[in-house]
């Protein structure tokens, strides 16, 4: 109990007094150990190793002293407990039973900071130079899916001062088994395990960016999700449009299949059911895809679409077109409404999609659509939200106060003069009237 440090009495007496090695061992190593934060108190306490007879035991307790300063870390910060921590550690073969001693970084503590989103603090080893606080993240086109963001300190807020992929050799369920505690291989000849598997929640699910292995059902497994798009024949799409032999749109549905692991790229899958309407095989699908920002001409929405040679928006691509030449003319606030699940005007039909689509699923490109309301966008005039121009007004309309029922009647009128009378004919013009009523009938009784 009264053993607090290197060079206490009590550990050397325990030790001479016979009480035996392996107490006398484990003692000295937990009273050493709050000191192996720092090479510097190694020397003090290794003194009292020279005693012992057995030099197995000797390099036992050497090992095990190194492995304690290899993996401790002050255990406060700024008056902060640290949470929990995992140990990974360094191996020759690909069952991890063969520990690899050559260099620096043979284990490396994760201690996970208390309060933060998947944010730990490294000690030198995988992914640290020297000492570390890293947050995990997950982003697109990075192989595993899974990012390193470097961040300046513990709060772990920001984007971070260095953000690299990790595990970028790996698919998404390699990497997922490094945190899960199984042998995988670091891409440069070692490999490496956890001595248990890190805590549920405290890295992210990057499995939707991160790549899928070969050999898997791609069925289940090469799309993160898919939406719906239907076509209607009424304004409001109630009534879902049906293609019949004599149909001037060919289709009235389309399946949009999201590639897993890739960035906003899609399948778009003909979804019309056809039945016995027609005997051609027709295929309008649109594979290979992906939305982008861009505004050739200024009057665009801002997205546009790219097409590419290979699955999963790969190889070549054929170059980026505007959304009214791939869909329909739409400004930017009408394909806003459609990607949000609402019920928008596609020609002389309506479409909207079974939900609204995920945000992270298409890119924000309000800055480069045209909303100018000066300008003539395409699909219409982009309008300032209070605007009335070309809406139906359905406020109160002012009158002069007079009845409605009589228009013409001045009795109930404050201040409004009457309206003018005709006055009656003149006695000249009743008989120029009569001459010419008269030479009418004679002429029509001289045709008769």
């Amino acid at each position: 109990p009264k053993a607090q440090g290197p060079g206490n009495g009590t550990v050397r007496g325990a030790y001479r007094g016979g009480r035996g090695r392996t107490f006398a061992m484990a003692v000295l190593l937990v009273a050493a150990r709050p000191h192996c934060a720092d090479v510097r108190h190694r020397r003090p306490w290794l003194q009292y190793l020279a005693p012992l007879p057995s030099p197995r035991a000797v390099a036992a307790a050497l090992l095990c002293s190194c492995f304690l300063c290899e993996a401790q870390i002050p255990t406060t910060t700024g008056g902060q407990l640290f949470g929990s921590k995992s140990v990974l550690q360094r191996f020759k073969d690909q069952k991890c039973k063969t520990i690899d001693n050559s260099g620096q970084g043979i284990t490396q503590a994760w201690v996970l900071i208390p309060g933060t989103d998947a944010c730990y603090d490294l000690t030198q080893g995988y992914q640290c130079t020297y000492r570390c606080i890293v947050k995990l993240a997950c982003q697109y086109d990075t192989g595993s899916g899974v990012i390193i963001r470097e961040m300046d300190d513990q709060d772990c807020t920001g984007l971070g001062k260095n953000v690299r992929p990790f595990a970028p050799h790996l698919y998404w369920l390699q990497a997922k088994g490094i945190f899960e505690g199984e042998c995988v291989s670091d891409g440069a000849g070692k490999y490496l395990q956890f001595f248990s598997k890190l805590g549920a929640g405290t890295y992210p699910d990057c499995s939707s960016m991160g790549d899928l292995q070969p050999g898997a059902d791609a069925g289940a497994l090469m799309y993160e999700t898919s939406y719906n798009l239907q076509f209607y024949g009424d304004t409001s799409c109630d009534a879902p449009y049906q293609v019949s032999t004599y149909s001037d749109r060919p289709t009235s549905a389309f399946e949009f299949k999201l590639y897993r692991g890739a960035m906003h790229c899609y399948d778009m899958n003909d979804a019309t059911p056809r039945g016995n309407s027609t005997a051609r095989d027709i295929n309008y699908n649109m594979t290979n895809w992906r939305f982008v920002c861009g505004n050739t001409d200024m009057v665009g929405n801002g997205i546009m679409i790219e097409g590419y040679t290979t699955p999963k928006c790969t190889g070549r691509t054929s170059g980026a077109q505007q959304w009214k030449d791939v869909f329909y003319p739409m400004n930017f606030p009408d394909t806003m409404e459609l990607l949000q699940g609402k019920c928008v005007r596609w020609g002389l039909y309506s479409a909207k999609f079974d939900r609204r689509l995920d945000p992270a699923h298409y890119p924000d490109c309000k800055s480069w659509s045209c909303k100018d309301p000066k300008m003539p966008c395409t699909g219409g005039r982009v309008t300032d939200p209070s605007s009335t121009v070309g809406t139906m007004y359905r406020g109160e309309i002012r009158t002069s106060g007079g009845d409605p029922a009589w228009p013409l009647s001045s009795s109930n009128r404050t201040g409004v003069s009457p309206a003018p009378r005709r006055s009656a004919p003149s006695a000249a013009a009743a008989a120029v009237v009569a001459v010419f009523a008269g030479a009418a009938a004679l002429g029509a009784a001289g045709a008769a």
